[in-house]
This record gives C-alpha cells, sequence and structure tokens, in this order.
C-alpha cells in the first residue's frame, strides 16, 4: 500500500507552481516529463481556488523524505 502525500493549499504555492509551470514540491522550472501532482485545494471567500499542480520526475511519487537533498 502506498501512502498519499497531502500536497501544500494553494496559499502557499508560488506564481509557477499554482499555473503548473513549476514543480509543486521543490519549485523548480517543469519542462518534459511532468506528471499531474493532483489538486491544490484553496479558497478565498466565496472564491475557489483549486488548480491541478504538477511535479518534476523525480518528485512523481512526492516530496524527497525530511533530511535527504534533492
Amino acid at each position: 500500500m502506498t501512502t498519499r502525500v497531502e500536497l501544500p493549499p494553494v496559499e502557499q504555492l508560488s506564481y509557477g507552481q499554482y499555473n503548473g509551470l513549476a514543480c509543486v514540491w521543490c519549485g523548480t522550472n517543469l519542462t518534459t516529463g511532468a506528471v499531474s501532482a493532483g489538486i491544490a485545494r484553496g479558497q478565498m471567500g466565496a472564491h475557489i481556488l483549486d488548480t491541478e499542480v504538477y511535479a518534476c520526475p523525480e518528485h512523481a511519487d512526492g516530496p524527497a523524505p525530511a533530511g535527504d537533498t534533492p
């Protein structure tokens, strides 16, 4: 059984991460091979800010464990 990693809320994402231009986990610019990491959720008042976020191939299974260097 795989452990599902919870995505950060949209309020914590950079412009690039929110718009699918950067990896949701490490923040590097995405080129080819990006994979969907899921939907980051967020809300501002009555406005739903949910967006699909992407990860680089190195972080396709989630963020690196604490203490590991990318």
